[in-house]
């Protein structure tokens, strides 16, 4: 489930990149005030293996097959790059940034175009790594945003499959603090989720101390750009011989 949904009182057009399992959007067709739902994921094979393998398929609610949907396979920094269309809420379901290719998908020029086609009230949220294996790259993408123009809150929890993970959510209208009391405020009783409520909201928008994750003032982290593709360096090098 993804909170920034919750945020928009009338989020008519969500833009999911990547996702192509099909899970994003089956959790979006619980919210009946969305409208539509692009999905623009690279691989075909991925999109087609969702809507026809059973596993996949009941998994994923056969939600490819809703009228609500459309999905297009292309490359999401060409899409964003090429599109005149503007988005409530864009929701970026990306692998990890382990390569130079895929650093581009997490860059300032890339936040910046999503920024551009966002509504003024519009929201963001990627996922981020995990800010215990590799912490550098969790502050990096957090920094990319903000450089981008967005006011971000970074949220965590624990996945059985891939331990303390992240994500980061922005927003064109509501800085941290702001955006982060919005995040806490919400209520999700008229949603019919697993597990997500108030108490767990209030679990993932808190860190602690935030040195055991990361100490931004021990070590210099710099901002991600095309020209600068630090993050799928900070990424590499992160503690994943301990994951």
């Amino acid at each position: 489930m993804h909170p920034v949904v919750s945020l928009s009182p009338d989020p008519a057009h969500v833009l999911v990149l990547g996702g192509g399992d099909g899970l994003a959007v089956r959790e979006l067709l619980k919210h009946q005030n969305i409208k539509k739902i692009t999905l623009v994921d690279l691989d075909p094979a991925m999109t087609r293996l969702a809507k026809t393998h059973p596993v996949l398929r009941e998994a994923n609610d056969s939600a490819f097959f809703h009228p609500r949907v459309k999905v297009l396979n292309r490359d999401a920094f060409k899409f964003m790059s090429d599109t005149r269309q503007y988005f409530d809420v864009i929701i970026i379901d990306l692998p990890d940034p382990k390569t130079v290719e895929l650093n581009r998908l997490y860059t300032r020029e890339f936040y910046r175009l999503c920024f551009q086609q966002l509504r003024p009230q519009g929201f963001i949220i990627t996922q981020s790594g995990s800010p215990y294996y590799s912490g550098k790259s969790f502050e990096c993408i957090r920094r990319t945003m903000v450089a981008a123009g967005f006011g971000v809150v970074q949220m965590h929890n624990q996945v059985l499959t891939l331990g303390e993970w992240g994500w980061t959510v922005g927003s064109k209208s509501l800085q941290e603090k702001q955006l982060k009391e919005a995040l806490r405020r919400l209520r999700f009783e008229h949603i019919p989720t697993r597990w997500l409520n108030a108490e767990a909201m209030l679990q993932m928008t808190s860190f602690g101390k935030r040195a055991y994750f990361f100490d931004p003032e021990q070590e210099k982290v710099e901002v991600n750009t095309i020209h600068n593709p630090v993050l799928y360096r900070y990424y590499l090098n992160g503690g994943w011989d301990l994951y």
